[in-house]
């Protein structure tokens, strides 16, 4: 059995065991290892400690049992080996950005929250995307303005960005593009408000920030500012992978801090559509100057 073999063994047990005490000493030893040895080699596969990736699954199965039932969020920390709910709550927090209690009063956007905080377990696919499907260091960029104008609908639920993208492209043609962008198409996504709702625009550059915005479309301009850009390769349907390496492996390590600017996806000539595993995007996460 080689490496990932191993590591998709045990990956499989964590997701049979999840409430069990002691877990990680009980991994290693399912996998034919000692503790020492297979922490360096579920390191050095999946990106992530044993205890960290635990860490991690477990507070997505909380997430969904908050989403799902009316359990006591005490109840469900305890479950899940917190030893309190105020370590559950920090914990929490620190992965979703959001309280465990915050979460559960989102009754209005819950289904796209939940879509857009949802974290699956690895797989063989998922392992290989780690390591080919997009580039684990990032390069900086400085931009300036982006004046952008395009179509957005709230949340981020797959059925309705597709509808939201083939209503775009029967209509960009009545935008004043900036030239030589043609063939370059922006997804950007924001969080609006208090409430954890969420925006995602289709657009493309425009001329300038004068620019008419049309009927049933929006304009957006995106200030200034230095990104952290990745690069993704393979479907859409392994994007949520890559935005979780940048979000809870490479971003807490980096040193560098997400600004509140707007995220985007960009589209060039490299993008052969959603379901082609040659397909090469771009993501920009807006960071402070690296150090």
């Amino acid at each position: 059995m080689n490496y990932k073999d191993s590591v998709i063994k045990a990956i499989s047990y964590i997701e049979n065991h999840l409430t069990d005490e002691s877990l990680s000493a009980k991994v290693s030893e399912a996998a034919g290892y000692s503790p020492y040895h297979f922490h360096r080699i579920f390191l050095s596969v999946t990106r992530c400690s044993v205890s960290e990736y635990i860490r991690k699954r477990r507070l997505t199965h909380a997430a969904y049992d908050l989403f799902h039932t009316n359990q006591r969020i005490i109840d469900i920390a305890i479950q899940y080996r917190f030893e309190s709910q105020e370590s559950f709550a920090r914990a929490f927090r620190k992965l979703f950005s959001i309280s465990p209690g915050q979460f559960r009063k989102q009754r209005d956007m819950k289904d796209t929250l939940f879509r857009a905080m949802e974290k699956l377990p690895l797989d063989e696919v998922g392992l290989q995307h780690l390591h080919k499907g997009f580039s684990l260091v990032p390069a900086f960029v400085c931009l300036d303005n982006l004046h952008l104008v395009g179509m957005s609908i709230p949340g981020v639920n797959s059925d309705e960005v597709g509808m939201l993208w083939r209503s775009f492209r029967q209509r960009v043609f009545e935008i004043k593009r900036k030239p030589d962008t043609e063939d370059i198409f922006y997804a950007v996504i924001e969080l609006t408000g208090e409430q954890w709702e969420v925006t995602y625009t289709a657009c493309v550059e425009a001329t300038s920030e004068e620019s008419t915005v049309l009927l049933g479309m929006v304009a957006k301009l995106l200030p200034a500012a230095t990104y952290a850009v990745f690069t993704h390769k393979g479907t859409l349907a392994r994007l949520n992978d890559t935005f979780q390496y940048i979000y809870e492996t490479w971003l807490p390590q980096s040193g560098s801090v997400r600004t509140n600017a707007p995220e985007f996806a960009r589209y060039d000539q490299r993008y052969l559509g959603p379901t082609n595993e040659d397909s090469v995007l771009d993501i920009y996460i807006p960071v402070s100057s690296p150090s």
